[in-house]
């Protein structure tokens, strides 16, 4: 990174480095990283640190956490949201338009409905509709499998396998909490506490897999779920 820093300062420019996914470095290795990246922000000027991230909740550990080495670092947030489907429809009819992809309207409208206004899903879509010529069911087929792979890296690292079924009945609409807890007394056979109902969701909302309301956040990731 000092090589970087000096390459920009000669060229009188600020470089962005960018963290993407950066809630997944953790342990002693991410620790070690982030004592990088703090002294990158406090001695090398010519760096401009973008940390972008799916898990708001794990991310602002990262910058809140006083035993997090970037701790007290000033940062200014930008947070995304949801298109509206008069935007998504915009968004993936400019991008083929610039392409030059003639896209059917009957499949931007699909399109549209199914992925509900998350970027990184229409994104997904107009990628790999523009590169392999796909229809909306195969890419959002492959799209499922991608959230499936995400929600299984999550569960590896629980040891409860009560994650799974709790994903599975929110994935089904079962979100009032007395119907969770009868449903997992059902399935293990003993009655199970608020405390560790409560511990789980607060964890699958840090990780950004449900809200507050316990939906799960996007569609694709419901779908996903009720493979599990």
């Amino acid at each position: 990174m000092r090589e970087l820093d000096r390459v920009a300062g000669r060229s009188g420019v600020r470089l962005p480095l960018v963290i993407d996914e950066a809630q997944r470095l953790s342990g002693p290795l991410g620790l070690e990283f982030w004592n990088a990246i703090a002294h990158a922000y406090d001695f090398l000027d010519n760096l401009v640190l973008i940390i972008t991230g799916s898990e708001m909740g794990v991310l602002e550990k990262v910058l809140g956490d006083p035993e997090s080495p970037m701790y007290g670092r000033a940062f200014v947030e930008v947070s995304t949201r949801k298109l509206t489907w008069a935007e998504s429809r915009e968004f993936l009819s400019r991008g083929f338009s610039e392409l030059g992809i003639k896209v059917p309207e009957d499949e931007l409208t699909q399109a549209v409905n199914l992925l509900d206004g998350v970027v990184g899903w229409l994104t997904y879509y107009g990628y790999e509709r523009a590169v392999g010529g796909r229809d909306v069911k195969s890419i959002v087929n492959e799209a499922i499998k991608l959230a499936r792979q995400e929600l299984e890296n999550f569960l590896s690292t629980r040891v409860s396998t009560r994650y799974r079924a709790i994903l599975k009945m929110l994935a089904a609409g079962i979100k009032e909490w007395g119907d969770i807890k009868r449903g997992l007394k059902q399935r293990e056979g003993r009655t199970i506490s608020d405390r560790v109902i409560h511990e789980a969701l607060t964890a699958l909302k840090q990780h950004s897999i449900i809200d507050e309301n316990l939906n799960l956040t996007d569609p694709i990731l419901r779908m996903a779920a009720e493979t599990l």
